[in-house]
């Protein structure tokens, strides 16, 4: 052995060895990382019928073909998706989906088409502590097994969410420019929403396992634009073991008359109520300080029941 250490060539050749050993060590340490992150979403529920691993030695990726992900309730398949780990970026994840999205519960069945995509997770010993979903041209189909299939499409739509200071909870964020509605909603004919914006709070267990007697959720904010009309809700609704939804959300009309316009246009009030709408609404806002052309209503459910302001709009919505 002290013979081998005092030839002249080893020292020549002892730095490439190390280097191919430490290269060794770093390949099965790789290696390792990405047979541990395949075991995690296994773990987590989800199958597929191959699953690939490249991109050593700076990532990890996992490209997955035909996966599948199910629980109790509900079940979400694809024709594949490509994950990225940057393990040097604190636990960032890029994901890139291929075709299209089928949901499926007992009762519900969607389909989401996009064309392009791009999904991140940022995760660390709690979780997921924030993430995002953004698709150019998607198309939402389906609805109730029961019913015919409706569907909605837009240019674009982006899902963003995050660890809540509050315990538990996350705050997600919808965001859809360009929404076009079903026929059906449009009195006839496709109607479209220039902008739809969502942020709400909602608790972990319900985006983890769905619904369930007791949850409660909160609209921080909705802001929707429809023609001259812009109108913003907050609030809170509980989801009751009756299978009803109870609470209250605040209804703000920055525009008062397109607001009566559309109360007429689904015939929630006659043609004749039309100027004590307009009268209420504007002594309303004068009283309360506000501009006149703006209103502030009440969208209440209670006892089974939707109220807006003096208005009962029929049975209040069930969640189960």
């Amino acid at each position: 052995m002290a013979a081998l250490f005092s030839h002249p060539r080893f020292w020549l050749f002892a730095p490439f060895g190390g280097l191919i050993g430490l290269a060794v060590l770093a390949f099965g340490l790789w290696h390792m990382a990405a047979n541990g992150i395949r075991d995690e979403l296994a773990a987590g529920g989800l199958s597929w019928q191959k699953i690939d691993k490249g991109g050593f030695p700076a990532r990890i990726g996992l490209h997955v073909d035909a996966p599948q992900w199910r629980d109790r309730r509900r079940l979400w398949r694809i024709d594949g998706f490509s994950l990225t780990m940057m393990p040097f970026q604190g636990g960032h994840a890029i994901v890139d989906f291929t075709g299209t999205h089928e949901v499926e519960t007992a009762a519900l069945q969607w389909r989401l088409a996009h064309q392009g995509n791009l999904a991140s997770l940022v995760a660390d010993s709690g979780g997921v502590l924030r993430g995002s979903f953004e698709v150019e041209a998607p198309r939402l189909s389906g609805g109730l097994k029961t019913a015919p299939s409706v569907t909605f499409s837009a240019d674009k739509m982006g899902v963003h969410g995050r660890r809540s200071a509050t315990p538990d909870h996350y705050d997600m964020a919808l965001v859809v420019k360009q929404l076009a509605l079903p026929a059906a909603w449009g009195r006839g004919a496709q109607e479209i929403i220039p902008r739809l914006d969502v942020l709400t709070n909602l608790p972990r267990d319900f985006l983890a396992n769905g619904a369930a007697a007791g949850q409660k959720l909160t609209l921080e904010r909705l802001t929707l634009e429809r023609g001259a009309l812009t109108l913003i809700a907050r609030g809170t609704v509980k989801l009751a073991a009756d299978g009803f939804v109870r609470g209250k959300v605040n209804l703000e009309a920055l525009k008062l008359e397109p607001l009566i316009d559309l109360l007429q246009e689904f015939q929630l009030i006659s043609a004749r109520d039309r100027a004590k709408w307009l009268f209420l609404g504007g002594l309303g806002a004068a009283l309360g300080g506000n501009p006149q052309d703006r209103l502030s209503v009440p969208l209440i459910f209670k006892d089974g029941r939707t109220l807006l302001g003096p208005l009962d709009l029929g049975p209040s919505p069930r969640w189960r």
